[in-house]
């Protein structure tokens, strides 16, 4: 995508933006997760009379998703294997109150293999941790490798011993471990990317997929589990033909179609960022899901360049970021509205389920010594890098609404905004109980009229606000709402005040 340059104006504007960013003196980062009293609320100021900026209209009589899937997270085995039981019982805890619906969770078959044969049981028991959590709550998984030696691109070949033994462990964690939570399978991360095994070869590519599903099929497990392909990473609506072709050459192998995308701040808060993912969606096959696989920001465009410069600022200033692959920004209030952003587009343009690029800072080293700083926290905290990074960080609170209230199978209704002016919104139905949220990434207080002649009123509703300042947290990561067993009548309009940066999440779950 192309974008002006930035004027002096709109640097100006932004550094103005980024002075309330949460570091010192001496630019180290400081907790911002707020500290507020248990049992008190905080000051939620009420709407001026009938004065807002923008209609919320909801049409329950059309739907933009069904049978969604869920939002999640990206949960990948721990580069390191000396983690508590306590630790683990932690991660569990704060798992259980965002409550994933979708998890992707990626390995190295080239990790359990010697002399080209499989060792089944090479750090299993790590691995069963993460699976036995998916498997008790009934979480879907996507499971899938790196690329690791599975394609040569530049000898045009692929390994047929280690997609062998792919369908052989999965077979075995199928079939003999009994974790039938996986459901999807993708192979090659990102492989359009010239960082992947097969750097950007479709043809190569699809061949690994070709020669994996005939050795899975083989073993029958096409009848347990489906592709998710192409897995590919995408900035512009220009690579669809990896979708297409996908679904042309794929189509019995394909359960769902996904993409990873990590786009920039104003590509998200403009709205442009609906209109390339949407491409990707028209690419799939009719009546097919498709996914974001992998969804974070990364502050690209010459609009966020200052945003940019402070989040490289930071990471400098932290001894184990990684400064070529971190974002900062997630001590920020400001991360959870702008994936509730990204969501929300996603959600309207047709797609089943978001994964969030990922859970934990300590699952991921990138440069020697340093980890990629994405997650909603750091396990490793208070044995390593400091107690205040193993704290949970604001965008877990925004993130977990997302999870919690959007169950597996909800279906979403069209919303019309009159207005996109920083507000976006949500409608969907689980079972019949409604849940609508709306989100306003702009930096000013905004007024929204809701409405629906159709959708029917909602009452018992639990109401959330997400922003800084706004929410009561109790003990090591629960929310409570700011209000409940509501009456929220839209046959004749309700009106929510959303402060900047805010989230409101109103549910009849």
């Amino acid at each position: 995508m192309k974008h002006s340059g930035l004027s002096i104006i709109n640097i100006l504007i932004v550094l103005t933006l980024l002075s309330s960013c949460s570091c010192n003196e001496n630019n180290q980062i400081k907790s911002v997760i707020p500290d507020n009293q248990e049992g008190t609320k905080p000051e939620i100021s009420a709407p001026q009379a009938d004065t807002y900026g923008c209609t919320i209209d909801i049409d329950a009589s059309s739907f933009v998703s069904t049978d969604y899937i869920g939002n999640g997270v990206q949960w990948d085995p721990y580069e390191v294997s000396d983690i508590s039981e306590a630790d683990w019982q932690k991660i569990y805890n704060r798992l259980d109150f965002m409550k994933p619906r979708f998890i992707r969770m990626m390995h190295n078959i080239g990790e359990k293999t010697q002399d080209g044969v499989l060792i089944k049981d090479a750090g299993l028991e790590h691995l069963m941790h993460l699976l036995d959590y998916c498997q008790s709550r009934d979480i879907t998984v996507m499971f899938g490798d790196w690329g690791g030696s599975i394609a040569d691109s530049e000898k045009g070949t692929i390994n047929e011993t280690l997609l062998h033994n792919i369908a052989e462990y999965l077979d075995f964690l199928i079939n003999r471990k009994g974790y039938d939570c996986i459901k999807y399978y993708n192979l090659i991360n990102e492989p359009n990317g010239y960082w992947s095994q097969t750097k950007g070869d479709y043809e190569l590519w699809s061949r690994t997929v070709k020669f994996f599903w005939d050795e899975a099929r083989k073993l029958g497990l096409d009848k347990q589990i489906k592709m998710a392909a192409p897995d590919v990473a995408i900035w512009t609506a220009e690579e669809t033909f990896w979708v297409s072709n996908t679904v042309r050459d794929f189509p019995e192998a394909t359960g769902i179609y996904d993409i990873h995308t990590y786009p920039s701040k104003i590509t998200v808060n403009s709205g442009q960022y609906t209109d390339i993912i949407k491409a990707y969606k028209d690419a799939s096959a009719p009546g097919s899901k498709i996914v974001m696989g992998e969804i974070g920001f990364k502050y690209q465009e010459p609009e966020d360049a200052a945003y940019q410069a402070e989040n490289l600022k930071r990471a400098e200033n932290l001894a184990h970021a990684s400064i070529e692959d971190s974002q900062m920004f997630v001590y920020d209030y400001m991360y959870g509205t702008d994936m509730a952003d990204a969501v929300f587009q996603t959600i309207n343009a047709g797609y089943s389920g978001c994964v969030a690029w990922m859970l934990d800072d300590a699952m991921h080293y990138k440069e020697p010594g340093k980890l990629k700083i994405w997650g909603f926290w750091n396990i490793f905290g208070d044995e390593r890098y400091g107690s205040e990074h193993e704290k949970v960080r604001p965008w877990f609170y925004a993130w977990s609404l997302l999870c919690r209230y959007i169950p597996q199978g909800t279906d979403f209704y069209t919303v019309n905004i009159s207005s996109t002016d920083g507000i976006k919104a949500i409608a969907g139905v689980h079972e019949g109980k409604r849940t609508i949220a709306v989100v306003n990434v702009s930096k000013e207080e905004k007024a929204v009229k809701v409405t629906s002649d159709n959708m029917g009123d909602m009452d018992k509703v639990r109401k959330y606000i997400y922003g800084e300042g706004l929410f009561v947290t109790e003990g090591d990561c629960t929310m409570h709402p700011a209000a409940t067993d509501m009456d929220f009548s839209l046959s004749k309009g309700e009106i929510l005040t959303l402060p900047g940066e805010s989230m409101i999440l109103l549910t009849e779950l």
